[in-house]
């Protein structure tokens, strides 16, 4: 489908966006009246092109603004979208280099300060890395734990520096410096990056226990899936999932080819792939349902994490929280993120995994790993 002039402008980087705002004689069209109103239409900005017209001049405005002015930008990327903290970073970036180097120690305060918003913290510790990288080595190394996202990956990644650079002297106090590492990512790339370091040293840590991810299932298939029917298909399993929130493991259905019952099924110990091909004779074009169940200590925050390259649907307690009809288009740890409530006590979770009927070499896998974390990534434990 061909992008609308809105749409794709939308895509650009804001820096470039506002230059050419400024080609097309843009500036001040709209201008907003002030800069709380300016700043409130940069946090409106989002994906196919929408608020873009009105944002535009009003990141104009903003990067107008003196240095001081700069925390005032950053309290604005509360709670916004990728997009909108993307033209936050632009304005930031942009003012600092119009009106010279910021203040470090406003900056610091308002990193260290963890009652402002994660993103503004965030961005904030980027142009500390930019203006003076010491500075930023030197606070990062403090902020491994930092409930910002964005801090917490960027101590990691120095934390990750710091071990390369002792692994072949000081390999101990290289799988310390990992050690702290690996508790404190969230990010699936330096994670595993971690295990794989971890690992030429000697420490076997799988990426199953790095993860925290779901090797114990229960499984039933194959229903039919030939055509793509079993995506929308609402099978027994599912319908008694969807009913009372539970799974009877005894109870036997007609499945595609026969009577079909509930099996063990295991996510191998390395990688935590549960490999659903090999366990049903690489069976095309059908359905495969998994249950497990998940002990939480609290009522709390989660997110279903799954990572799966056929179709599939996701169920906790008995409601939908993700569904994907893609098939072989890739996959990853982390693929798919959904957000729900997990229950003090026992949770049930379901799983759909839809494969389909192509016979190229490339569509043969039929697998997924999955994995329950808190809001901000950490790996959860049944029972802990």
């Amino acid at each position: 489908m061909e992008r609308t002039l809105k749409q794709k402008r939308c895509l650009l980087h804001p820096a470039a966006a506002i230059a050419i705002g400024c080609a097309l004689g843009l500036t001040g069209l709209d201008a907003a009246e002030n800069v709380e109103a300016a700043i409130e239409s940069v946090r409106r900005v989002g994906t196919d092109g929408q608020g873009f017209d009105d944002a535009l001049p009003a990141a104009q405005q903003l990067q107008q603004l003196p240095a001081e002015k700069i925390t005032q930008v950053l309290d604005g990327a509360k709670e916004v979208n990728p997009i909108a903290e993307n033209w936050i970073r632009g304005i930031v970036f942009g003012i600092a280099q119009k009106s010279g180097s910021p203040d470090l120690a406003v900056l610091k305060a308002y990193v260290n300060d963890q009652a402002k918003n994660a993103i503004g913290r965030g961005i904030a510790m980027e142009l500390i890395q930019r203006e003076d990288s010491q500075v930023a080595q030197g606070m990062l190394s403090d902020l491994l734990n930092d409930p910002s996202l964005a801090i917490r990956e960027m101590a990691v990644e120095q934390a990750i520096g710091n071990a390369e650079a002792l692994a072949e002297d000081q390999a101990d106090a290289a799988i310390g410096i990992y050690r702290d590492a690996l508790t404190a990512a969230r990010h699936p790339k330096q994670l595993s990056r971690i295990v794989e370091s971890l690992g030429k040293l000697g420490e076997a840590v799988t990426t199953a226990d790095a993860f925290s991810l779901i090797l114990d299932w229960k499984s039933i298939a194959p229903f039919d899936n030939e055509g793509g029917v079993g995506y929308a298909a609402v099978y027994a399993p599912e319908k008694q999932f969807a009913s009372a929130g539970q799974i009877d493991l005894s109870q036997k259905h007609d499945g595609k080819a026969g009577e079909i019952a509930w099996q063990d099924v295991a996510g191998s110990n390395d990688e935590g792939l549960v490999n659903l091909a090999d366990a049903y004779n690489k069976e095309k074009g059908a359905v495969a349902y998994l249950f497990a169940e998940f002990d939480s200590p609290e009522q709390q925050d989660a997110q279903a994490r799954l990572g799966c390259i056929n179709a599939n649907k996701v169920w906790v307690n008995g409601e939908e929280v993700m569904a994907t009809e893609v098939y072989h288009s890739g996959s990853m740890l982390d693929q798919y993120v959904a957000p729900f409530e997990l229950k003090k006590g026992k949770n049930t979770i379901l799983l759909k995994i839809c494969q389909n009927e192509q016979e190229e070499s490339w569509a043969q896998r039929w697998e997924f790993q999955f994995r329950i974390t808190d809001p901000t990534g950490k790996g959860l434990e049944s029972g802990n």
